[in-house]
């Protein structure tokens, strides 16, 4: 089978959820068919960036992003805006007419309208998450700026919702928002995983002071996530322990995280290798309070064998179990209480730690949900 793999991003390097879940999703597929890549190149990014799809993409075909027109700028929400790329619309053009592919896999919907209306193929839309949903929970306000552009960004699920029935989400909640608002779909919900080949556990001593938070940190709900905890949680806990560190690890932290930094609290950012932060720490802590899909961050904590307390949304998506897998709690004190409940008993800590990472290893590995995609994919073109 031959699919032809369209994305707004050429996935590398993998320092986002985004680029990882792409990446993984993609590499993984290519084991057991043809993944023909065509990206969209960020500024900065050339050929050299090329070389690790080498190894195992079909082909891969990279494109300039373009100005959009006055009238594009004005009806086209930003983020399908930044990603505007005219020659791949008039490469898609020509590829899905050339009867070469047995499937179109459009990965995020702000593709969308860059394909051709009556494309003579299947086509599978991929939503990482709601990114109308996600603004309207990220923005505050009433003004009609921010009603346009909600506008605009429901036109642009819409549009993707017109141009194929058959969708991939990353959680049943985003499905069953996306059908309320467009109707049914055939549908695959597919998590996000991780790397088993890069995650593992070690037998590293944990420090029992240290706490953990990972993610891509010029991402709003995570960066809302952490000075939430700073503000609300960790008072609770130093009370008691004040020797207590709350890590931040992540890429591009901006000035509301750097102001945080202080006695208790420490910001790595742009680390090249996270594991050793999930390796040592006592708890990896998820206190997300805005969310869509799935997150990365807890598979890939869970594998390394660190104990996950998390809020909710923070967890959505993954079928684990509070008490379990990992202890949920969704207010400041909840979590405080939840987290020294760990603290306290490195027994029932290690316990959760090595039960979440036995879910993890049976059901987020990223080989196995490519072979759910691929799955989908030929049930897909079978269908046509």
């Amino acid at each position: 089978m031959d699919v032809l793999f369209v994305s707004p991003v050429l996935p590398w390097p993998l320092d986002s959820g985004g680029r990882i879940r792409t990446y993984q999703l993609a590499r993984n597929a290519a084991r057991e068919c043809r993944v023909h890549l065509r990206c969209v190149l960020a500024p900065g990014q050339g050929a050299g960036s090329l070389a690790p799809f080498e190894p195992w993409c079909a082909s891969i075909e990279v494109f300039e992003r373009s100005t959009p027109g006055p009238l594009l700028r004005l009806g086209r929400a930003k983020i399908e805006r930044w990603f505007h790329s005219r020659p791949l619309r008039d490469r898609l053009r020509e590829e899905c007419a050339s009867g070469r592919y047995h499937v179109l896999h459009v990965d995020e919907p702000l593709l969308a309208r860059a394909i051709p209306r009556h494309a003579a193929i299947p086509i599978v839309q991929h939503h990482h998450k709601l990114d109308a949903d996600l603004f309207e929970r990220t923005t505050s306000g009433r003004g009609p700026q921010r009603h346009f552009d909600l506008w605009k960004l429901r036109r642009l699920e819409r549009a993707a919702a017109r141009r194929s029935l058959d969708h991939v989400f990353c959680s049943r909640e985003d499905r069953a928002a996306f059908e309320v608002r467009n109707g049914p779909t055939r549908a695959a919900v597919i998590a996000n995983g991780y790397d088993p080949a890069y995650f593992e556990a070690r037998a590293v001593e944990r420090e029992r002071e240290r706490l953990v938070f990972v993610g891509s940190l010029s991402y709003e709900p995570n960066v809302n996530a952490c000075v939430r905890f700073v503000e609300d949680v960790l008072p609770r806990l130093i009370a008691r322990r004040p020797r207590l560190v709350f890590e931040i690890v992540g890429r591009a932290p901006g000035a509301a995280l750097r102001a945080l930094v202080g006695p208790h609290v420490e910001l790595h950012a742009d680390v090249p290798d996270v594991r050793p932060h999930l390796q040592r720490c006592a708890i990896c802590v998820v206190p997300l309070r805005i969310g869509g899909g799935t997150r990365l961050k807890i598979p890939e904590a869970m594998a390394t064998g660190a104990p996950v307390v998390s809020t909710s949304i923070g967890a959505e998506g993954l079928e684990l179990v509070h008490g379990e897998h990992l202890l949920l709690a969704d207010s400041p004190a909840d979590m405080a209480v939840a987290i020294e409940r760990l603290l306290d008993d490195p027994r029932a800590a290690r316990a959760l730690g090595a039960a979440g990472r036995a879910r993890v290893e049976q059901l987020y590995t990223w080989p196995a949900l490519a072979r759910e995609l691929v799955g989908f994919w030929r049930s897909v073109a079978g269908a046509r």
